[in-house]
């Protein structure tokens, strides 16, 4: 044993060189076995000193080849000078090819044990939570996230459940819903397709399952905690809904604003025309008024005369002051019309008076109701239609100008009328006139609706109908003021919103949306 030691250091002090000095190292020059029989007769043996301590004579060098890399040395000696038989030698070599074979081996399964621990390091460490079934649905391997995650029991893992055993569990605790763990059911069936579904856990977090299949059979389950990024979605959406309220919002003031800058700039020139016509129309009024009473004194003081003259000339002055009568009732009639266009001008361009009131909406449009049946009854003895009111009795006291909203009323009402009334003179007699007012209350705001049941209006006059001067009534029968006036007073006055909805030869219907508190700031 001592001596055994003794060889052992100084052979590790004292290392041979990859030369033709030693069998080893010819051995690693020629990448084959080399037989040395007797070392003290080799004339290139130079390991002397080595030869000295251990005390061989015979040697056997076989290098330890890894695709033609030597990986090390197997080498036999003998003490005594006694060679190698051909046999002896083919087995030694057969044996360090073995060698070979399990050191690679061993270096391949520490490289795979080593690559197994860095896996399984970064398969815990993943932030979601993995499990895989093999080919026999049966758990095979998960992750620690997995089991924190659904706060699984290590002695249920280690059981190797089935996929169905692990379902049911789930379900058992509440994770799902019988008709969830039927659809699973049906799911593992084909584990081949991919599935992906999310569900709200008994603890509110909100999990996305993702199910991918493994090559060769067998399943893996992916478990992703996307609580935050659904709550992130969910305020995203609000912000986005409520950027786009805002838009639109924005979107209809600008539009308001405009109109309001054309209204007023509309106004300054309808106050200029206005008071320049309203003189020279005075005048003419005036002055036909006077021209008729001056005519019917003239032919009283030439009564006599004119009844001296022969028949023909008689007649021929009768005619010709009867027709100056005429053109000149004509001059007064559409004068008067020409002032009621004037006063409706500057009306316009005032905008509203009068005080603000809470008012009862509802005693309102009674109260207009009445003022029109009776007004267009004045006008035509014939006018007949049927009133129906379906008031909110509910309605609480809304802060209006009362003045400027009967003047609102008024007209849709009117309107109605003339609808109702044009389309029940063209038909057959079978038509029954008829207007409904309708009131509603939505706490922050206050609706009136009157629909008509008329001739309706054409879409593409729709949008023009609250423009001023544009009027669907024939030439004398409207100033085309009344709407546009109206527009101003809930749009502009009140805060509020004037809407029309119609179909041709069936209705019409305004609506009227009204803040309950539209009374103005004042500074």
């Amino acid at each position: 044993m001592a001596f055994r030691r003794r060889a052992t250091e100084f052979i590790l002090a004292n290392p041979f060189a990859p030369d033709r000095g030693t069998a080893a190292g010819r051995s690693v020059l020629e990448r084959r076995a080399v037989h040395v029989p007797n070392v003290l007769e080799d004339p290139e043996y130079s390991y002397r000193e080595g030869q000295k301590v251990v005390g061989y004579r015979t040697l056997l060098g076989i290098p330890l080849l890894r695709e033609e890399s030597v990986i090390g040395i197997f080498t036999i000696n003998r003490t005594r000078v006694e060679p190698f038989t051909y046999k002896e030698i083919e087995l030694a070599t057969t044996f360090a090819d073995q060698a070979v074979i399990a050191i690679e081996n061993a270096r391949l399964f520490e490289e795979l044990r080593e690559r197994q621990a860095e896996l399984r390091v970064t398969f815990d460490n993943m932030g979601d939570g993995v499990v895989m079934f093999d080919a026999a649905a049966r758990l095979a391997a998960w992750n620690h996230n997995f089991q924190q995650m659904l706060d699984l029991p290590d002695a249920f893992l280690a059981g190797r459940p089935s996929s169905a055993e692990y379902f049911r569990y789930l379900a058992d605790r509440g994770e799902y819903s019988t008709d969830l763990e039927a659809q699973l059911s049906r799911t593992i069936e084909d584990t081949r397709r991919e599935m992906r579904f999310e569900r709200t856990r008994p603890d509110g977090r909100v999990m996305e399952v993702r199910r991918n299949p493994v090559p060769g059979g067998g399943f893996v389950l992916i478990y992703a905690d996307i609580t935050e990024r659904k709550r992130a979605e969910e305020a995203i959406r609000i912000a986005r809904d409520a950027a786009e309220m805002a838009l639109r919002e924005l979107q209809i003031a600008q539009a308001s604003l405009v109109h309001a800058q054309k209204m007023a700039a509309l106004g300054q020139v309808t106050v200029g025309i206005a008071h320049e016509i309203k003189n020279p129309l005075n005048f003419v009024n005036n002055f036909a008024g006077l021209s008729v009473e001056l005519l019917e004194e003239l032919k009283d003081t030439a009564a006599k005369a004119v009844g001296a003259l022969d028949p023909g000339k008689r007649a021929e002055i009768v005619e010709t002051i009867g027709m100056l009568t005429g053109n000149l009732e004509k001059i007064v009639e559409h004068g008067r019309r020409a002032d009621g266009i004037v006063r409706s001008m500057l009306q316009h361009s005032r905008g509203g008076s009068g005080e603000w009131q809470a008012t009862d909406l509802n005693a309102l449009v009674e109260e207009a109701l009445n003022l029109a049946y009776h007004g267009a009854r004045s006008q035509d003895q014939s006018f007949d239609i049927s009133l129906e009111r379906d008031l909110d009795r509910n309605l609480a006291l809304v802060d209006v100008v009362p003045q400027e909203l009967t003047r609102v009323l008024l007209n849709l009402i009117g309107n109605g009328f003339y609808a109702a009334n044009k389309r029940s003179r063209e038909g057959d007699g079978t038509f029954r006139a008829a207007l409904k007012v309708t009131t509603r209350e939505f706490g922050e705001s206050v609706e009136v609706r009157v629909r008509d049941t008329g001739v309706g209006i054409p879409p593409e006059n729709r949008d023009k109908l609250f423009q001023p001067f544009f009027t669907t009534k024939p030439t004398g029968e409207g100033t085309g003021l009344g709407l546009s006036i109206s527009y101003d007073i809930v749009t502009q006055q009140h805060g509020g919103t004037i809407t029309v909805d119609s179909e041709v030869g069936e209705f019409t219907e305004f609506t009227v949306r009204l803040p309950r508190r539209g009374r103005p700031l004042t500074g």
